[in-house]
């Protein structure tokens, strides 16, 4: 039987003999999951610890646990740190971006706005935009049997990300340098940024260089916006990270 395992914003240290749940997490356990008493269920918490309980009882409104103790075997984070600076797309390709990047192991997503963004998104709403995000990134960590999470940045223009960042690689299909050639500082960690539907600028590519990143092209075939996050987080741990043979993955 396949054994649920949700996300629970709380700070448990050692773990009491039961725990209540209630909200949106308990409707979600019990309407979606459905859940029923004796049945195992894991979770993970923002200190990034995995924990083994089982369902003691389902109520209306609430889900309590019980016999909860610290998994045997914590999930590791991934081997490598890369940030993703993704130029916003429109919704169900951010949205997919965002998932996959949890599903692979990002540790960090900073949506931004750039010159060609498609998607114009009112000032006003850029927390509730936030927020979704931060939801497919939790959702993707869930289902993917990570316990760290990713981390959604709220939305900033690409320019003041550029101001911040030192070493920075930014996709280009006209650059000279693949993946197989980066330098080593940047095997272990990454930013990483990804134009959106429409590319990066003229004026963009200018600051880019301007701030000496490093130019990298990922092949001869121009990708889809939503696609590159995931390739580009499958070839850095092919090369470098997860997809490697432990003691290779050390080095």
């Amino acid at each position: 039987m396949r054994i649920s395992r949700i996300y629970l914003p709380l700070q448990l240290g050692q773990p009491d003999e039961t725990l209540v749940i209630d909200g949106s997490k308990a409707h979600y356990l019990r309407n979606v999951l459905r859940v029923k008493p004796q049945q195992p269920l894991n979770f993970f918490t923002p200190e990034g610890i995995e924990y083994e309980a089982k369902i003691s009882a389902v109520e209306k409104r609430q889900i309590t646990l019980f016999e909860i103790k610290a998994s045997s075997q914590q999930p590791r984070p991934a081997s490598i740190d890369t940030t993703l600076i993704q130029g916003i797309s429109s919704s169900d390709r951010m949205d997919y971006t965002i998932q996959k990047a949890a599903e692979l192991g990002c540790k960090k997503i900073m949506p931004v706005l750039t010159d060609f963004c498609s998607q114009k998104i009112p000032a006003h709403k850029f927390d509730k935009k936030h927020a979704h995000w931060q939801a497919v990134a939790l959702s993707g960590c869930e289902q993917s049997g990570r316990a760290d999470l990713l981390e959604v940045s709220p939305i900033m223009p690409i320019k003041e990300v550029i101001e911040t960042v030192v070493d920075g690689i930014y996709l280009e299909p006209g650059a000279q340098t693949f993946l197989q050639n980066l330098p080593a500082q940047f095997h272990r960690q990454q930013h990483i940024y990804i134009g959106p539907e429409g590319g990066f600028s003229p004026t963009e590519l200018e600051l880019f260089e301007a701030k000496k990143y490093t130019g990298v092209q990922i092949g001869q075939r121009v990708l889809r916006t939503e696609t590159v996050a995931p390739v580009i987080l499958s070839a850095l741990h092919t090369l470098y990270g997860d997809f490697m043979p432990p003691a290779e993955s050390k080095q």
